[in-house]
This record gives C-alpha cells, sequence and structure tokens, in this order.
C-alpha cells in the first residue's frame, strides 16, 4: 500500500512543472495588467480634468431646473470613458483565474498527499500573482480608497507573516519518537 501512495504522490511531483508554466503564465497576465493600469489611471486624470473643464464651460441653455442636462456628446463620450467598469470586471475575473489553483493546491485532498513543504512556493507565487492583480485595479483609481489601499497592505502582510512562519516551521526538525 505505501508503494502505491509512494507512486501517487510522485506522479503528482511530476506534475509541478505544468503548475510553474501556469504560475509564469499568471504572472505575465498580472504584470500586463499592471502596466495596462498605470496607463489607464494617467488616461482617466486626463480625462477627467477634461471632463470637469468641459462642465465649467456650459452654457446656461443646457440646464433645467439647477440641473446640466448631458447632452453635449463630447461630455458624454468623456464620462463613459471615465466610468466605464469593464476594466474592473475584467480585473477581478483575472484574480478568480489566478486564485483558484492557489485554492486547488492547498486545500484539494489529492494535493494534500503531497507534502506541504513542496506545494508551498507555488501557491504563494499564485497568491502573490492576485495581489500584483489587485493591486492593478488599485492604480486604475487616481484618487485613491483608503480601504483598499488597507485592504492590499492587509493582504501582503498577511501573506509575508504565512510565507515566514511557514518556511520558519520548516526549519526546525520534528521529533521522531515522543
Amino acid at each position: 500500500m505505501d508503494s502505491d501512495l509512494a507512486e501517487k504522490i510522485e506522479k503528482l511531483e511530476a506534475r509541478f512543472p505544468r503548475w510553474e508554466k501556469g504560475l509564469f503564465a499568471a504572472y505575465g497576465a498580472a504584470l500586463t495588467m499592471l502596466a495596462s493600469s498605470a496607463i489607464r489611471g494617467i488616461e482617466t486624470s486626463y480625462l477627467g480634468e477634461a471632463l470637469f473643464n468641459s462642465l465649467e464651460n456650459i452654457d446656461s441653455s443646457f440646464t433645467e431646473n439647477g440641473l446640466i442636462v448631458f447632452t453635449d456628446p463630447v461630455i458624454l463620450n468623456l464620462q463613459r470613458a471615465i466610468f466605464i467598469p469593464y476594466w474592473q470586471i475584467l480585473g477581478y475575473l483575472l484574480l478568480i483565474v489566478i486564485l483558484v489553483p492557489a485554492a486547488w493546491l492547498a486545500f484539494h485532498s489529492t494535493w494534500r498527499q503531497v507534502s506541504l513543504i513542496k506545494r508551498q512556493s507555488l501557491i504563494f507565487g499564485y497568491l502573490l500573482a492576485g495581489w500584483i492583480v489587485l493591486l492593478s485595479i488599485s492604480v486604475q483609481d487616481p484618487a485613491g480608497s483608503g480601504g483598499y489601499n488597507g485592504f492590499l497592505l492587509a493582504y501582503l502582510l498577511a501573506m509575508a507573516l504565512g510565507y515566514g512562519w511557514l518556511r520558519r516551521k520548516k526549519n526546525k526538525a520534528e521529533e521522531v519518537f515522543p
């Protein structure tokens, strides 16, 4: 029975290069998202300035009962370009795609047969790629949000402490006999 379990574990460990290739793809997607989000954040700040400058130059003919009616196609297009939610939706979908392999490696019963020491670098690699995606979502908003940035900091701190705790635990020898 032990030989069957050892064979099964060896077969699982032979799959690690595939998981590593997936990790490289996750980092590629996350870093591409981060670079694109930084550019999107700069564009959003310029579009915001253009929108608010356009709103200052509106004639009184565009107001009804003190409210501004957006009938100018330029202002409408600027508003649509600033407040488009598709980039954030893409970011959260990418986050799910990246975090599912980490959860699979950490919690699936098949992979739990392989020791955590051999899996932890892959798991934390996927978690770090997920953090980069969350950072890219934060970079898009030039004004920033204190709560979201606090969440990013807490995520990074928890991940670093967890990785350090597991690495420290690995260095200690286990007692064979009680």
